[in-house]
């Protein structure tokens, strides 16, 4: 981890947005690296306050600003101006470094992930992407963006499903094409809830019907792993 394009990539991973972070040039830095964290083999990032070496790439951008003569001299009474305004500046820096080699789908499917985080598809979709790690909700905006292109389907419903339940089972009903059971594998949750909910609601076509099952599986006949008693679901 060294350049800032890689520490905003691993916060979002230790679950701290890129808005959270606060850059700050290093008093004390190598001029080797970009970061300036207290260790160079650290691996996560465990601070807002996100200490880097400006002159590693940006020397041209940021060299003035942060000369002793301009910052302890002319800008003496605007120290917290320039705290800000590099701050600024090198998320919009760490913006770019984001966007190089990104290719148009990727730059959809993050615009997605945004608008439903925002609300633009409605409450449900929100709070339920909320529960999400980052990972998931790039899944479920890659889906999102899937269903864009080739409309609503049974397989995009089962593919989310399938990615943000792990270990999921879904069946179709022979006798009922258009109705699917469920089995989540899980105890039951308010967290669990709202991403099933915003699954269900977001996914699911019309004209199909669905009914989930949580910890306990239904029985069926001839399957041991599904006959145990006091773990059947009623059917």
């Amino acid at each position: 981890m060294n350049f800032i394009w890689d520490i905003v990539l691993q916060a979002a991973q230790d679950d701290l947005e890129s808005e959270k972070l606060f850059f700050k040039p290093a008093e004390s830095f190598s001029p080797y690296y970009e970061h300036a964290f207290k260790s160079i083999n650290q691996r996560h990032v465990d601070d807002k306050d996100i200490e880097i070496n400006p002159l590693y790439r940006f020397s041209p951008i940021f060299e003035y600003l942060l000369h002793p003569d301009v910052k302890d001299l002319i800008f003496v009474d605007q120290k917290n101006f320039i705290q800000h305004y590099f701050d600024l500046v090198t998320h919009i820096l760490a913006e770019i470094d984001l966007c190089h080699g990104m290719t148009r789908r990727e730059f959809y499917i993050r615009k997605i992930r945004r608008e439903v985080l925002d609300g633009i598809f409605g409450d449900i979709a929100r709070e339920g992407m909320k529960q999400l790690k980052r990972d998931k909700q790039l899944a479920v905006a890659e889906e999102l963006l899937c269903v864009m292109e080739a409309g609503s389907s049974v397989h995009s419903f089962c593919h989310i499903t399938k990615q943000i339940f792990e270990g999921c089972i879904i069946y179709q009903s022979r006798a009922h094409p258009q109705k699917l059971y469920v089995y989540i594998g899980k105890e039951r949750d308010d967290q669990l809830k709202k991403q099933w909910r915003m699954i269900r609601e977001t996914f699911l076509p019309l004209d199909i019907e669905v009914r989930d099952f949580w910890a306990n599986h239904f029985g069926i006949m001839g399957i041991d792993e599904t006959m145990k008693i006091d773990g059947i679901a009623i059917f």
